[in-house]
C-alpha cells in the first residue's frame, strides 16, 4: 500500500518569517499524503472485492460443470493431468495430497500403476506423486462414478459395462421351440432360448438351459458428458467461505474508519493551514499591490507541479525569495479552478500556477508579500 505518513520537511513558528519555498515543501508533503490516503482506500476496495470473488471450493472438491472454461484454481479430471512442480507451485495442495496419503486416506500409484490401470480400465482414479521432481498427476476420470460401500473401495477402477455372460435357467423339459431361430441364435420375443442335451430333472420336473446375454446394444444412451473438476487452489490462499465473508466485513469497517479518519484530519489540516497563514500575516512585514495585469504570453510550461503544467512570472518590485506570497484571485478565476492556491517569491517576481493557459488576459485584484 501507498505511504499514508504525513512528514512535514519544515515548521513554522508565530512570530517568524515563513520562507516561500518551505512553505511550498509543506504543501507538496500535504498533496503526497493526501495521494496517498486515496491510494491505500483503492487497495483496500481492490481487496475487498478480491475476497468477494475467490472460488469458495474447498481443495480435493470434485464438481461436474456444463462450462469448458476451467474455473480459477481447478484442474480438469478427464485428461490425467500432471501439474509440473506442483511442490512450489501448490504447497498447501501438495502437502494436503502427501499427507492424507501417508495417512491411508487417499490413493496413490506408481507412473507404471497409472498407465497399467489405463490400459485396464481407460481410467485411473489415483493421484501419482513425483517425489524426485515435486510433479503430480491428477486422476483421470471419464467414466461413471459411483458410491463407495466401505473405505476399502476407495479410488478403485471397474468395468461396469455389462459384458457377454451366461445364466443358469430352468424351463419346462416340454418347452416348445416354435420361437427359436437357429440362423440368429436368439428366441423370438415369448419365448426362451434353451439349449441340449438336458442336464438331469429336477423335482419339478424342470431341467437347467443355459442362456447367453450377448452385452448391451451399442448406441444406447447411457450418460450425459461434462466437465469434471478438482479444486487445486484457491485465487487469495487456503480460506474457507465463511473466513472470506468474516475477512470481507472487517476490511469493509477498515475501510469506512479510514475514511472517516482521513475526513477529521482533512478537517483538522485546513484548520492548522489557516493558524499557519494568520500568524504568517502577523508576523511578517507586508507588502501589497492591487490590479495586477497577466498576459497570456507570460504563461509557460512548467514541470513544477503535475496538476498545474504552466507557470506565469509577474513582475513585482519589491518581491524576493524569503517572502511569502499571497494571491488573492477575483471571484470569477477561483470559480474556474485553473489557478494552483499556491504561488511563489523570486526576485523581482511573483510566480503562479496554472492548470491551462487562458484564453485572455486578466487583473489580479491584489497580491501580498510577507
Amino acid at each position: 500500500m501507498a505511504d499514508t505518513n504525513l512528514v512535514y520537511p519544515y515548521e513554522f513558528e508565530g512570530g517568524k518569517k515563513a520562507i516561500a519555498s518551505e512553505v511550498n515543501a509543506n504543501f507538496e508533503a500535504v498533496k503526497t499524503f493526501a495521494n496517498g490516503i486515496n491510494a491505500t482506500i483503492a487497495d483496500i476496495q481492490t481487496a475487498i472485492t478480491d475476497l468477494k470473488n475467490k472460488p469458495t471450493r474447498e481443495m480435493l472438491d470434485i464438481y461436474y460443470s456444463f462450462s469448458s472454461q476451467t474455473p480459477a484454481g481447478a484442474y480438469p479430471l478427464w485428461t490425467g493431468e500432471t501439474i509440473t512442480h506442483c511442490k512450489s507451485l501448490y504447497p498447501q495442495f501438495w502437502n494436503k495430497v502427501k499427507n492424507l496419503a501417508t495417512l491411508g486416506n487417499l490413493i496413490t500409484v506408481t507412473e507404471d500403476e497409472y498407465e497399467e490401470k489405463l490400459e485396464e480400465y481407460g481410467q485411473c482414479a489415483a493421484f501419482c506423486l513425483d517425489e524426485l521432481n515435486g510433479h503430480l498427476r491428477l486422476p483421470k476420470i471419464t467414466r461413471f462414478i459411483s458410491s463407495i460401500a466401505d473405505l476399502t473401495e476407495l479410488a478403485k477402477e471397474q468395468n461396469s459395462a455389462n459384458t457377454a455372460h451366461t445364466h443358469n435357467v430352468k424351463v419346462s423339459s416340454n418347452g416348445s421351440k416354435a420361437g427359436y431361430d437357429t440362423a440368429t441364435g436368439y428366441l423370438a420375443r415369448g419365448y426362451t432360448k434353451y439349449s441340449s442335451p438336458w442336464s438331469n430333472q429336477n423335482n419339478n420336473g424342470e431341467n437347467e438351459v443355459l442362456i447367453t446375454s450377448e452385452g448391451e446394444e451399442e448406441g444406447y444412451p447411457k450418460n450425459v458428458k461434462l466437465c469434471l473438476y478438482i479444486q487445486v487452489a484457491n485465487n487469495l490462499g487456503e480460506l474457507s467461505e465463511l473466513d472470506t465473508k468474516a475477512i470481507a466485513e472487517e476490511l469493509e469497517e477498515a475501510l469506512v474508519s479510514l475514511q472517516s479518519a482521513y475526513q477529521t484530519y482533512s478537517n483538522d489540516l485546513q484548520q492548522v493551514y489557516e493558524s499557519v497563514k494568520s500568524n504568517i500575516l502577523s508576523s511578517s512585514p507586508i507588502v501589497k499591490d492591487y490590479d495586477i495585469e497577466v498576459s497570456i504570453d507570460m504563461f509557460e510550461a512548467d514541470t513544477t507541479y503535475v496538476d498545474y503544467p504552466y507557470k506565469a512570472d509577474i513582475p513585482f518590485d519589491d518581491a524576493d525569495e524569503d517572502l511569502v506570497p499571497t494571491v488573492n484571485f477575483s471571484l470569477e478565476q477561483i470559480e474556474s479552478g485553473n489557478y494552483a492556491p499556491v504561488a511563489m517569491s523570486g526576485n523581482g517576481y511573483v510566480r503562479i500556477y496554472a492548470k491551462e493557459i487562458p484564453v485572455a488576459g486578466f487583473d489580479i485584484p491584489s497580491i501580498v508579500l510577507q
